[in-house]
């Protein structure tokens, strides 16, 4: 009898947090947070954490998400080479199958946007650490690009899953 009660108490709670979690999710706030516009943001407010993703924020640089593309591809550098998982010189960044960021340090061009490419198969979100900077949701075959402001700076980055990488941009110009 008493552990009946214990499990009627159990369901009844579970039963109330997934009440309140959906009241949460149909909000106005959650709903443009988990919609991929393609627009590109120049400014916004606060960042609200919803479900372990952040609203959009693009304070530095400029940036968009481009809507997922069922014919996606493993991109490639400019010059047609695989990009290298660890340390890789271009523009282009890969989420893998199991979320990774690769490469993981990415020394990119500061005049040129850099490219994030979901491939991973489940909703992702880049989040800088050092810069007020956050992508839009980036569905599965999504991609979302940005661009610097236009100076020389070392950055690092995670995903909402906590996979970290590292940026360096460079003036290809400065040979100092």
């Amino acid at each position: 009898m008493v552990a009946t009660n214990r499990l009627r108490s159990a369901v009844a709670m579970l039963a109330l947090s997934c009440l309140v979690l959906a009241a949460g999710c149909s909000s106005p706030s959650a709903r443009a947070a988990s919609q991929a516009t393609g627009t590109t943001s120049t400014s916004t407010t606060t960042s609200t954490v919803i479900g372990g993703f952040v609203s959009p924020e693009i304070k530095f640089g400029t940036g968009g998400s481009e809507p997922a593309d069922p014919t996606t591809t493993v991109p490639v550098e400019r010059t047609g080479r695989p990009i290298d998982p660890s340390n890789d010189a271009g523009q282009a960044v890969i989420i893998d199958q199991s979320g990774y960021l690769l490469p993981e340090w990415l020394v990119a061009d500061v005049d040129l946007p850099i490219t994030w490419t979901n491939l991973s198969g489940k909703t992702q979100q880049i989040v800088f650490d050092d810069a007020p900077v956050h992508s839009a949701l980036i569905p599965p075959g999504g991609s979302f690009s940005w661009k610097s402001p236009g100076f020389a700076i070392n950055l690092t980055y995670h995903t909402a899953n906590g996979h970290h990488a590292r940026l360096t941009l460079q003036n290809p110009n400065d040979n100092t």
